[in-house]
């Protein structure tokens, strides 16, 4: 809806008062009285935009919708009491994991969305791909805190070397970030190659406009880790601590307590070490810290390792493996202090999920197998050949598959071939496997994985 000048003014008015009026209603830590709003606006080809305005600017808008505050999310850390050495990876077992995956072909990449990355530092460098500032609108998103460096390190120290970071910097070097900039941190993730997110911060109130770009994430298969927060409190009155469809890291010390100041609650799903966690800081430095921030990279490395394992393995099958592999404590079963339990992979054991992974159709185990091809380009278009024109009496059916789901293609037949090529964009560094049905003819497949 497009609103004129005069009525603008008024909604504006409106929702700034109501604003200030909820936050001297309900103080907390996080003080979320953000400054700005998130509105739609149509652009010069009369099209719908959402744009980030502050609120000065808002009596000046002619044409807009608002859709809600630009809320503030913040970083998740505490500082540590100087731990000299690095206890946690030890802790979930990811030695198991490690060594079952560090041989094997292709990356798995988890997008940092934080505060950026010291893309110079001598124990990150090696481990990066390509990443975004979403703040700068650059390439280069250079840490200018240092919490993000300090994630990233959690998550190199924790997996093999064909996991990578994709640093994203969406958080300012006061540790604030607006939805609005991890929504596009997310999108950028997802449509660059992320396989997992980790998202080690938390703020107050539910936002449809984050909850959207996770939901992005999701339904790409882009496994989703959020901090639950160090505020001693419920995680229902938090975001996206709150949100039930990602995974939701508490912290433990040590000695396998729950750490006194990670929040609990319905949405908890495990807990990992998140007390004097010692990793990078920029600079080529080390240092400690707590907080649930530091728990959930842990969590992100274990899912990239699992991925790595078995590409095919959907949000669903790396969430129940995470939860399957741990100690539990406190009440038996799940709790709202450590969900499932604290993160333990040394037991781990090859364990292929096909409860949403089911193979497409009835494939004969006598199908032939063409050669696979790697880094595929994104955009590929494939031609298949026959040795004589095809009729309207011909049956041949082909697909394109990705996790045992078919995923849309269109088909053209010119003479003697069938060009197919898929209606969207295929995802960077993924297994799909191409298959072919020909009544009286036989089966055939090829697998083949995209690159950048």
């Amino acid at each position: 809806m497009v609103v004129n000048g005069q009525m603008k003014k008024v909604l504006c008015t409106s929702i700034l008062s109501l604003v200030m009026m909820l936050s001297f209603a309900n103080p907390s830590a996080f003080a979320n009285e953000s400054d700005r709003f998130l509105v739609e606006l149509l652009n010069d080809e009369n099209e719908p935009v959402i744009e980030s305005i502050h609120r000065d600017e808002m009596e000046e808008l002619t044409d807009a919708k608002v859709l809600q505050p630009d809320y503030i999310r913040r970083i998740a850390l505490q500082t540590g009491t100087g731990q000299a050495k690095s206890w946690g990876p030890t802790r979930i077992g990811a030695d198991r994991l490690i060594e079952r995956t560090q041989d094997l072909e292709g990356i798995v990449i988890v997008a940092v969305i934080d505060t950026g990355v010291d893309t110079n530092h001598p124990f990150l460098r090696n481990r990066l791909v390509a990443g975004y500032d979403v703040l700068d609108k650059d390439s280069d998103p250079m840490d200018e805190q240092f919490h993000g460096t300090h994630m990233a390190g959690i998550i190199v120290d924790t997996a093999p070397a064909n996991v990578k970071i994709m640093p994203i910097r969406a958080v300012d070097k006061e540790g604030r970030g607006y939805d609005n900039h991890i929504a596009e941190g997310i999108h950028y993730a997802v449509d660059h190659g992320a396989d997992v997110i980790n998202m080690s911060f938390v703020g107050e109130e539910y936002s449809a406009y984050l909850a959207e770009a996770i939901n992005y994430a999701l339904d790409h298969d882009v496994v989703v880790v959020v901090a639950s927060g160090n505020e001693s409190m419920d995680t229902t009155e938090l975001y996206p601590a709150g949100e039930q469809k990602v995974i939701v890291v508490g912290a433990v010390d040590r000695n396998d307590r729950i750490a006194d100041f990670s929040n609990t609650g319905a949405s908890i799903d495990i807990a990992a070490p998140g007390v004097d966690i010692l990793s990078s800081v920029p600079g080529g430095s080390f240092k400690s810290y707590s907080g649930t921030s530091t728990a959930t990279p842990f969590v992100s490395a274990a899912a990239a390792m699992l991925k790595l394992e078995d590409p095919t393995r959907t949000v669903q099958d790396v969430e129940r493996l995470l939860k399957k592999y741990t100690n539990d404590q406190g009440s038996a079963g799940w709790d709202s202090q450590f969900g499932a339990g604290i993160l333990n992979l040394s037991n781990y054991v090859e364990s292929v999920i096909q409860e949403n992974s089911a193979p497409p159709r009835d494939v004969a185990s006598n199908v032939k197998s063409f050669p696979p091809h790697q880094t595929v380009p994104l955009n590929k278009s494939w031609k298949i050949t026959f040795d004589r024109a095809l009729t309207e009496g011909d049956k041949v059916d082909i697909r394109i598959n990705r996790s045992g789901k078919d995923i849309p293609i269109a088909t053209e037949t010119v003479a003697n071939e069938i060009i197919v090529t898929p209606i969207r964009k295929l995802f960077p560094h993924t297994n799909y496997q191409l298959l072919l049905f020909v009544e009286n003819g036989g089966q055939y497949e090829m697998k083949f994985r995209t690159g950048n």
